[in-house]
Parts: C-alpha cells; sequence; structure tokens
C-alpha cells in the first residue's frame, strides 16, 4: 500500500445527470464514484470540469462567494474559507462541488501552455489533473484540543508514511476488477485522531498526525504543572517502548487514537484508547500484510493493545464493483451500538486498500 496525497481539487469528467424529485433548478451530477447537487445545465455528461471533494476549505475569492451563506468558517490553522462536507438537497446526498474550468483564469492560463498545436483555443487538461496547489486549496482539519497538541520535536519522520487511505469513489473499475477474487480484511474506521509509535536503531517516538513528540515525562510536566500529553500517556500505558525491544528490526505502529476530548467521542469511550490498524516495517519500506500484522501483535507484550475492530474477512466478488453494495456496508457499520464512522478495505497481499465513509455519518458529523 502507498502512501495517499490527496488531491482535493481535480479534472474530473461528468458520467451521469440524473433529475431530483420536487426540484426545478438542481440536478445531481456523477463524477467517478461521486454524486453532486448542482445548477442545472452547469455542465453535459462527458464535459471535464473542476471537482473539489468534501472536507475542502475553499480560499476567500469571488468564484466562490456562493458558498458563503452555508460554508464559510473562519479558523485559527487555515485562515477564513468554504468548507465542503456532506449535505442532503432535496433528498440528494451531494459530496463535493463541481465548476466550469472556464470560471477560474489560472486554470486558462495553464492549459494555454499546453494547447493543442493547430487547434485555437483547444484545452489540454487531462482528467485527473491536479489543481489543489494551483487553486489555493487545503485539507479541512478540526481544531486540535491543546491536550493533543504537544511538543514537537521535529516533522513526521520520512521513513514512514502518514496514515491515509484512498476513498473508494475515486478509485477506478478496472482496479477493483483485478481485486474482486482476492480476500479482503475489512475493519471499522474508528473516528479519532491518528497516531504512530516507532522504534527505529535504538530510539522509541511517538507521533501525532504530522508532528514527531517530544516525551514529555523528560520535561517533568507534572512538577511544571502542565497536563499530560495524550499520545504520550497512551504509549507509557501500553509499555510499548519495551515491548519493541522483543521485535528485532525497525517498525512503525500505526493506529487511531480515540476517547474523551477527542472528536466528540462518538464511540463513548470512557478512557483514551489505541486502536492499531497497521504496522510499517521500516527496514523493508512496506506495510506487514494483515496475516503478519497478526502474528506481529500477537507476542505477549502487545497483546494488550487494542486493534480496530474487525467487520468481514474473505472476498467479495462482483460486489467488490456494487458502489450500492459497499455504501450500504459502510452505512450499516456500528462500533459498540453505535454508528461508525464507515471501513477499511485492505487486500490479503498488503498493497492495495481504500476506504468507504458512511454517508449517513458524513451528514450528521459535527466541527
Amino acid at each position: 500500500m502507498t502512501e495517499i496525497t490527496r488531491k482535493l481539487a481535480t479534472v474530473r469528467r461528468i458520467a451521469e445527470i440524473k433529475p431530483i424529485e420536487g426540484a426545478d433548478r438542481i440536478e445531481a451530477y456523477r463524477v467517478d464514484g461521486w454524486w453532486v447537487v448542482s445548477q442545472k445545465d452547469v455542465a453535459k455528461v462527458g464535459d471535464l470540469v473542476l471537482y473539489c471533494e468534501i472536507d475542502s476549505f475553499l480560499p476567500v475569492r469571488e468564484e466562490f462567494e456562493f458558498l458563503r451563506k452555508g460554508c464559510f468558517k473562519s479558523t485559527k490553522n487555515l485562515g477564513d474559507g468554504f468548507r465542503l462536507r456532506t449535505i442532503k438537497l432535496k433528498g440528494a446526498i451531494s459530496q463535493g462541488l463541481i465548476l466550469p474550468l472556464t470560471d477560474f483564469s489560472e486554470i486558462q492560463k495553464m492549459a494555454d501552455l499546453y494547447v493543442t498545436v493547430g487547434v485555437e483555443g483547444t484545452y489540454s487538461l487531462n482528467e485527473g489533473d491536479d489543481l489543489t496547489d494551483l487553486l489555493g486549496i487545503q485539507k479541512y482539519e478540526k481544531p486540535i484540543p491543546s491536550n493533543l497538541q504537544g511538543i514537537m520535536r521535529g516533522n513526521f519522520p520520512s521513513f514512514i508514511p502518514k496514515t491515509d487511505q484512498e476513498r473508494y469513489q475515486n478509485i477506478r473499475k478496472w482496479e477493483l476488477e483485478v481485486y474482486k477474487d482476492v480476500p479482503f480484511e475489512i475493519t471499522i474506521k474508528m473516528d479519532g485522531t491518528s497516531m504512530t509509535v516507532y522504534y527505529k536503531d535504538g530510539y522509541f517516538g511517538v507521533c501525532s498526525r504530522n508532528m514527531d513528540l517530544q516525551n514529555d515525562a523528560e520535561n517533568n510536566f507534572k512538577a511544571e504543572g502542565g497536563s499530560e500529553n495524550i499520545y504520550w500517556k497512551v504509549a507509557r500505558r501500553h509499555d510499548i517502548a519495551n515491548a519493541a525491544l522483543s521485535v528485532g528490526f525497525n517498525f512503525a505502529i500505526q493506529g487511531e487514537l480515540c476517547g474523551p476530548g477527542i472528536q466528540g467521542n462518538p464511540h463513548n469511550l470512557k478512557d483514551h484508547e489505541f486502536f492499531v490498524f497497521d504496522i510499517w516495517n521500516i527496514n523493508e519500506q512496506r506495510y506487514l500484510t494483515p496475516f503478519e500484522r497478526t502474528i506481529f501483535l500477537s507476542r505477549e507484550s502487545f497483546r494488550h493493545i487494542g486493534i480496530v475492530p474487525l467487520n468481514f474477512v474473505g472476498t467479495l466478488g462482483k460486489m467488490l464493483l456494487d458502489d450500492d453494495f459497499i455504501h450500504e456496508m459502510a452505512d450499516n457499520s456500528t462500533y459498540c451500538g453505535q454508528p461508525a464512522e464507515g471501513l477499511v478495505f485492505k487486500a490479503n497481499d498488503g498493497k492495495f486498500s481504500f476506504k468507504m465513509i458512511s454517508d449517513k455519518y458524513l451528514i450528521n458529523e459535527k466541527d
């Protein structure tokens, strides 16, 4: 499984358009696996458009001002802008934003640099081209509580990939076709914050999504009256540093840190828990397969660490290519009787994975 760099704004092709019952001015447009509700006649089937995914944070500029009433946010880390999230309009799910490429002068200028020879004004932008940086679009991140921020020791280690999975809606059908008869491990996607612990050449480290965190115990946080950083607190509780000595190679354990004060604690946990979903072999620069991960965590010193709940193991056949079936699986996922954020699908070869977030969960999501 390779590290995913999320393309928030891309060139996409309109694959399908369908009317919305009871709506005269809007209709639903499909781009790949996404459905977006927009004004009628904004595009035709086959047209290339700008598509911005949910979780995009759009800059304040004239082209996006129509979003102000429902999407404007003022944040400490990203400044002012417009957040795109899953919504329902006239009973239709809408995920993202589509706009004509011609609405943006910088896109036109970029296209003009690659104009088709001999055909004046013909764009040579390609489906899938990434326009995220060109348009100044960022990924929206929820505010981080002070007890999660910690003290930065350094940037996230370059020898470990950041945790992320491609969304099912962005995967081409031919890619899924290859894996329809391959066994999958399907797990519940826990709603918390990313945590990584690693051991490399005798050094043990703890990371948030973007930072390598300083060990707050070394700063005598209790004597100074400071609050104990939750990442290091959980790592100490599980004694992962000492457990790492029994492994025999450099590794990183990656998982979701959940509990009170994190994302509203949707799982109603009484304490902070670390749910492991991946293990990275630093020496070989690869993720362990699901089977290898199970063997790794079966060591006595790791048995007390939590693992993301298992939903299903086996082949999905043609159902892997069925959008409605995968959506329904995610919408029906639960943890301890509560609706879950969705599902993560990992092929047993350790090379292919994706996530499907529950539409129901996204509609009810709170900042």
